[in-house]
């Protein structure tokens, strides 16, 4: 297994000399044999170079971008002014020039430098820093804990991998596999809390587990069909299913005890979520229609009708006012959960949209379809990159709650860990 590639970057100080005087002695201006600011950068033609900050500014903007990437590395010695042009960069029309100015400015706490963290998407800069490989057939369904450091990977080979996503400079590594169903496994849900773990599967069964240790706690039945998702509430108390047999099912997570269960999907419930409050359940299904229920009541107060086909999956944003669905006819909708009415239609996928993740911050939507994750700007429906890496479809994506670290996982096997590099 490949080590993570480090995300910070120290350039070395370039030692300033002044060739002025030598320049005058000579009567010419410096030549690229001429040491300058660096000593391996040549001097913009007909000009002299600088030292102190007014020769990193020139450097910053020189058409070369190794000049534009050095400068930026010495820009952090020289205080506001400095601090001020690496945030310039993050602006510049070079990805590595970005990438640098990112990696510099990432571990500073100053508030502006924070904002302008927030504010810039990074996704357009990720790329795979690791591959997992452990399941014996497909990924299916990926949970990751809040600090992003333990990674839960659900498979068709009737198991759970728990997997220790370590720090920059530490390997990524199996640290433990669960094992109870005997059919394939189908999805998988972390407690807000990380400390309880659901599964569902095709064996027609839900499996709570201590997703510290791996002990099995409880196992649930009642579902006819096979458990094709599975959603625990933030406060944990909640746990909602989703199956073939039609229907969604509440269950009491302390006792097992079945709560009540919600009927009118005419076709399999492939997908259930909560809004963030805690206090919706939404659904969708082969009928191609989403529904949205009331927790407590068990009362249906929204049915979204749009797609062509089988909606395959969707995500709730944050704020709870915005639901995005993903279906077999490779479009994604956008729903407003205030009004129940549709915002808008993403298309550039040409498979099945199968998972779908909305950024904690609300901006960005990212889709996992055949072989590539689309990231969109959710506010505009813009499309921001393509990340490829897969060779066949993928099944399920996850986001760390801090959007450094994305996670794949499909049909061919592999887990994808993207980050900056």
């Amino acid at each position: 297994m490949s080590q993570a590639v480090p995300w910070l970057i120290f350039g070395k100080k370039f030692l300033q000399i002044s060739i002025m005087s030598a320049a005058k002695q000579h009567h010419q201006q410096p030549t690229a044999k001429d040491a300058v600011l660096g000593g391996q950068i040549t001097p913009p033609l007909g000009g002299v170079v600088l030292g102190g900050i007014a020769g990193v500014k020139q450097r910053f903007h020189s058409p070369a971008i190794a000049s534009r990437i050095a400068s930026l590395r010495e820009a952090l010695n020289h205080g506001e002014a400095g601090l001020n042009l690496v945030l310039q960069g993050l602006q510049d029309h070079s990805l590595s020039v970005q990438r640098t100015a990112l990696l510099l400015l990432w571990r500073r706490s100053e508030p502006h430098v924070r904002q302008a963290l927030a504010d810039y998407s990074q996704y357009h800069l990720f790329d795979i820093v690791d591959t997992l490989q452990g399941h014996a057939s497909a990924i299916v369904s990926l949970a990751l804990s809040a600090n992003g450091r333990i990674l839960y990977s659900a498979g068709a080979d009737f198991s759970i991998k728990v997997w220790d996503l370590g720090t920059d400079r530490n390997p990524h590594k199996l640290i433990g596999s669960i094992r109870g169903h005997n059919h394939r496994i189908t999805s998988i849900a972390l407690s807000a809390n990380g400390r309880l773990l659901a599964s569902g599967s095709r064996d027609k069964t839900i499996k709570l587990w201590d997703a510290r240790s791996g002990k099995e706690l409880l196992t649930l039945t009642g579902h006819i069909g096979y458990v094709n998702s599975v959603a625990i509430t933030p406060d944990g108390k909640t746990l909602v299913t989703g199956s073939q047999d039609t229907t969604i099912k509440l269950w009491d997570i302390k006792t097992g005890t079945k709560i009540r269960t919600l009927r009118g999907h005419t076709s399999l419930v492939d997908s259930v979520a909560l809004s963030p409050d805690g206090k919706a359940i939404a659904s969708c299904s082969w009928d191609t229609t989403i529904r949205v229920w009331d927790l407590v009541s068990g009362k249906q107060r929204w049915e979204f009708i749009g797609h062509s086909a089988r909606v395959l999956s969707f995500a709730i944003s944050p704020d709870g006012r915005t639901l995005v669905s993903g279906s077999l006819d490779t479009r994604i909708k956008v729903w407003d959960l205030q009004t129940g009415k549709a915002i808008r239609t993403l298309e550039g996928h040409w498979g099945w949209v199968k998972s779908l993740i909305v950024s904690r911050d609300g901006k960005t939507l990212i889709s996992a379809s055949y072989k590539e994750i689309r990231v969109w700007n959710l506010e505009t429906g813009e499309p921001i990159q393509v990340l490829t890496g897969h060779i066949n479809l993928i099944n399920a994506i996850a986001l760390s709650h801090d959007g450094q670290t994305l996670v794949s996982g499909g049909e061919d096997s592999n887990i994808h860990i993207w980050r900056v590099p």
